[in-house]
C-alpha cells in the first residue's frame, strides 16, 4: 500500500518538475515583458514581478500619431499672437503668417479670434505634448511592425495547415492500407526527406521561386511551409489510420456504403485525434518557421522574422513583449484543438 502511495506521489511530482520546467520561459518572457528595466538589468533578479509596467507592450501595440506642428496658441488679443515654438522659445505672429497643421499650411486668422487663452509655461508644455502626438493602436508604423505580421504568420499558418490536411489524409489513409513491406517503404521514404536541413533547401527553393515570381507573396510561402510538413503529417496520419480495424469499413460497405462513404462517415470521424494533433504539429511548425520567410520575405515579414529583427538591435523588453504575443496564438490554437484529442474512441467498435 505504501509503495502504491510512494509511485503516486512520485508520478505527481515528476508531473509538477515537467510543468514548471516547460511553463518556466513562458513566465520569464512575461516578466520581463512587464518589468522596469532596472528590475531585470541586475545581477540577481527577481523570480517574481515586483514592479510591473506596461510600457513596453504600449511601445509595440502603439505608436505616435503627429497632429500639431508643436507651435501652440497661448494668447489671442487684436491681430497679434503669441505663440510658443516645440523648441521652447516665444514668438510674435501677425494674422498674415503661417503655421503647420500635419504639414499643411494654415493662416494664423483660421483660429478663433474671440477667445483669450493665457496659460503658464508648464501647461504650455504639455498642451503642446497633448497635441503634437497622440497613441494609436493602428498607426502606420504599428501596422507594418506587428499587425502586418502578425496576420501574415496566421494566414499561412493556418492555410498551411489546411493544405496539409486534405492532402495527407487520403494519402495516409493509402499507405496504412497498403501491405505492410509496401508501407513500410514508403513510410521510409517519406522520412528520408526529412533528413535534409531546411538550410540546404531554403536557398534552391528561394531561387526557384524567384524565377516564379512567388517571393514576397503568402502564397510561395505557403508552398514552401508545405515542402517540410507533408512528410511529417503523412508519417503521423499513417499509424493513426493502421489503428483503426479494417472490419468498420466493411461494416459500413455491408450496411451499403461505398468505400468513399466508409472514409467520409466512419474512418476520418475516428481518426479525428490523430489528426488534432497532427494539425497542431503543422500549425506550430508554420507559425514558428524562420528559415523560408527569411528567404521569400523581403518587404512584409513573418512574427518570427519580425523578432528577430528586435532582437538584433539589442533591446530585450520588446523582444520579450513580441515573443509573448507570439506565444498566445499558439496557447489558443492548442486549448481549441485539444478537446478533440479523446482517448479510447475505438474501444467496443468491433467484437470479437
Amino acid at each position: 500500500m505504501k509503495r502504491g502511495k510512494l509511485q503516486t506521489w512520485g508520478l505527481y511530482t515528476a508531473l509538477l518538475v515537467i510543468a514548471f520546467v516547460m511553463i518556466s520561459p513562458v513566465y520569464i518572457l512575461f516578466k520581463v515583458s512587464i518589468s522596469e528595466p532596472e528590475e531585470v538589468n541586475t545581477a540577481h533578479p527577481s523570480f517574481l514581478v515586483q514592479d510591473a509596467t506596461m510600457d513596453h507592450w504600449t511601445d509595440i501595440l502603439t505608436t505616435e500619431k503627429k497632429t500639431e506642428s508643436g507651435l501652440i496658441i497661448y494668447g489671442i488679443k487684436g491681430d497679434t499672437y503669441s505663440v510658443t515654438g516645440a523648441d521652447g522659445n516665444d514668438y510674435t505672429l501677425k494674422g498674415s503668417d503661417q503655421f503647420t497643421i500635419n504639414g499643411v499650411f494654415k493662416k494664423v486668422t483660421f483660429l478663433n479670434q474671440d477667445k483669450e487663452i493665457k496659460l503658464g509655461r508648464e501647461e504650455l508644455q504639455n498642451l503642446r505634448n497633448h497635441l503634437t502626438t497622440k497613441k494609436t493602436f493602428f498607426g502606420q508604423k504599428v501596422v507594418e511592425s506587428l499587425y502586418q505580421p502578425l496576420g501574415k504568420s496566421f494566414l499561412v499558418a493556418s492555410i498551411t495547415t489546411i493544405v496539409a490536411i486534405v492532402i495527407c489524409a487520403p494519402a495516409a489513409y493509402v499507405i496504412s492500407r497498403m501491405p505492410s513491406y509496401i508501407g513500410y517503404i514508403v513510410v521510409l521514404g517519406l522520412l528520408v526527406t526529412r533528413m535534409f536541413p531546411d538550410v540546404g533547401i531554403a536557398l534552391p527553393v528561394a531561387t526557384r521561386f524567384l524565377s516564379w515570381g512567388l517571393t514576397d507573396s503568402s502564397f510561395g510561402l505557403i508552398l514552401a511551409h508545405l515542402i517540410p510538413n507533408l512528410p511529417f503529417l503523412a508519417w503521423i496520419l499513417v499509424g493513426t489510420f493502421a489503428m483503426i480495424p479494417k472490419d468498420l469499413e466493411q461494416s459500413a460497405m455491408i450496411d451499403g456504403a461505398n468505400r468513399i462513404k466508409a472514409l467520409i462517415r466512419v474512418v476520418f470521424p475516428i481518426a479525428i485525434p490523430g489528426i488534432a494533433v497532427g494539425s497542431i504539429f503543422v500549425w506550430l511548425n508554420s507559425w514558428n518557421e524562420f528559415i523560408y520567410a527569411r528567404y521569400l520575405s523581403t518587404e512584409v515579414a513573418t512574427l518570427p522574422l519580425r523578432i528577430f529583427e528586435v532582437i538584433t538591435r539589442g533591446s530585450i523588453f520588446p523582444a520579450a513583449a513580441y515573443s509573448m504575443i507570439l506565444t498566445i496564438p499558439v496557447i489558443i490554437i492548442t486549448f481549441l484543438l485539444q478537446r478533440y484529442m479523446k482517448s479510447g474512441m475505438l474501444s467496443g467498435a468491433v467484437k470479437g
